[in-house]
């Protein structure tokens, strides 16, 4: 007899015979099964200090510029080096950005600084409160948290980032004074507040005198880390006290790790570490990455087209999603000795950069998931081949385009509750097969590719066994 199981939803705080996946490591989700997830590649020297948030962004002659904000200031990224903006800092929390016209605004708790993408200068922005959230909702910018105000709104003068000064051509403060502490902000053509105990929306009223409504979207649901925010199109991604949510269309809440990974990541992050993540979208794959830092770090995926997860280990510091960096004359000439002579246009628009790219950073430099493949584990749980009766398996067949460096145990079991009896197959023959001999009412395939191995795509496996007695 055959059976094919195909590779199901990781599920890991679900039992142990649900059918899911209890394991999914160094992969992300794909429609037809997983893909895997490759190790970091340096591409510069290291910041001056240690990584606390970075961002890309496009200037309205479609340059593109890369910033990352560490412990020491701000600094901004070509052709593999840094070059300082801000120098004399001393940052704890987190660097956050956002762009207005040709100008980008980061906040970090101490003071509130702004890029001028154009000159590639950076300053303090006078008069702007120095929060900890930012965002742009319309025409204008928008912080949080402004001068230690935990529970205070700041929003600019109309379409003017440098006007601060609280009734003057719409510049306003608004106290939220029920639903506790301001965790993050979302912006667009309505805001999104997040509170510690409530979500509110933002929206424009036209009236240059009160130029924001505010209503209640719920008075249940806040948010437990402001470094768990993370906004994708219309949906807010953000970490609850009930767990992973996602408020879409600033109105309807989903609940979108309850009872798949909610309990598995409240029992591996301590809530002392909530503050430690970095939160980050992977356009390409249609990914929302929440990290966990460290030697290994843990990186918590999640599919919102699928509305699948998985998971992923190995050193990082942070992440965060950017865009490839236009490259200048300077930093051509380090590659191309003699400009003249290039064999490549200078207008090519592969120097103009504006790629979406997620970025990864460990050691406090700068990289991109473009390794080798990582060590990759998909665990079943508990399967009943032939229901009710004994199955005798002969051999395995992976469904995917791995070759080599793939290998498989079985936990064979007449009884969930028997101790662990794993037995492991063969290698992998020419014919697809791995030959492996076990029997067992219960089994509970586990599946690894090494590093390094080749493959884009692993869609389940196929059983060859026979069904025997019910005992």
């Amino acid at each position: 007899m055959k059976a094919a199981l195909a590779l199901p939803p990781f599920l890991p705080d679900q039992s142990v015979n649900s059918g899911a996946l209890s394991e999914a490591t160094n992969v992300y989700p794909r429609v037809d099964g997983y893909g895997p997830v490759r190790g970091l590649v340096s591409q510069s020297k290291a910041l001056p200090a240690a990584f606390k948030g970075g961002a890309s962004f496009i200037a309205t002659d479609g340059t593109s510029y890369l910033l990352a904000g560490h412990a020491a200031g701000l600094s901004k990224y070509g052709g593999g080096t840094w070059t300082n903006l801000v120098t004399g800092m001393t940052i704890s929390g987190q660097w956050r950005f956002t762009q207005f016209g040709n100008y980008v605004i980061g906040v970090n708790g101490v003071e509130t600084k702004v890029v001028n993408l154009k000159a590639g200068t950076a300053s303090a922005l006078t008069g702007a409160p120095a929060g900890v959230a930012i965002t742009v909702v319309g025409d204008y910018v928008v912080i949080g948290q402004g001068s230690g105000d935990l529970l205070g709104i700041y929003t600019s003068a109309f379409n003017d980032h440098t006007g601060w000064a609280p009734g003057v051509n719409g510049a306003t403060i608004q106290p939220m004074l029920t639903g506790g502490e301001v965790m993050g902000l979302a912006g667009g053509e309505y805001g999104v507040i997040l509170q510690r105990q409530r979500l509110v929306r933002m929206t424009r009223t036209g009236d240059a005198d009160a130029p924001f409504q505010f209503d209640e979207i719920t008075p249940n649901v806040g948010c437990a880390s402001k470094a768990s925010v993370v906004a994708v199109g219309r949906t807010v991604f953000f970490l609850s006290d009930r767990g992973f949510m996602a408020l879409e269309d600033g109105q309807a809440i989903k609940p979108i790790g309850s009872e798949k990974v909610d309990r598995t990541f409240q029992s591996l992050v301590p809530r002392d570490d909530y503050e430690r993540l970095f939160s980050a979208v992977d356009p390409e794959n249609k990914l929302v990455i929440w990290c966990v830092p460290g030697v290994p770090g843990r990186l918590w995926i999640y599919n919102f087209e699928l509305d699948r997860w998985s998971m992923a280990m190995l050193s990082i510091d942070g992440v965060f999603s950017g865009f490839t960096s236009s490259v200048t004359l300077e930093e051509l000439a380090v590659t191309y000795t003699d400009l003249d002579a290039m064999a490549i246009s200078l207008d090519d628009p592969r120097f103009s950069g504006g790629n979406p790219r997620l970025y990864g950073v460990a050691g406090a430099e700068l990289c991109t998931f473009s390794g080798d493949t990582l060590q990759a584990v998909l665990a079943f749980s508990f399967q009943e081949l032939a229901k009710g009766r004994i199955a005798r398996m002969r051999s395995i067949r992976p469904v995917g385009d791995a070759l080599l460096g793939q290998s498989i145990t079985v936990d064979c079991r007449s009884r969930i509750g028997d101790p662990e009896n794993k037995v492991a197959a063969s290698d992998l023959r020419a014919s697809g097969i791995m030959p492996i001999r076990c029997a067992g009412r219960y089994m509970k395939p586990r599946h690894v590719i090494a590093a390094g191995s080749a493959w884009t795509f692993m869609q389940g496996l196929e059983f060859d066994f026979e069904a025997a007695g019910d005992r």
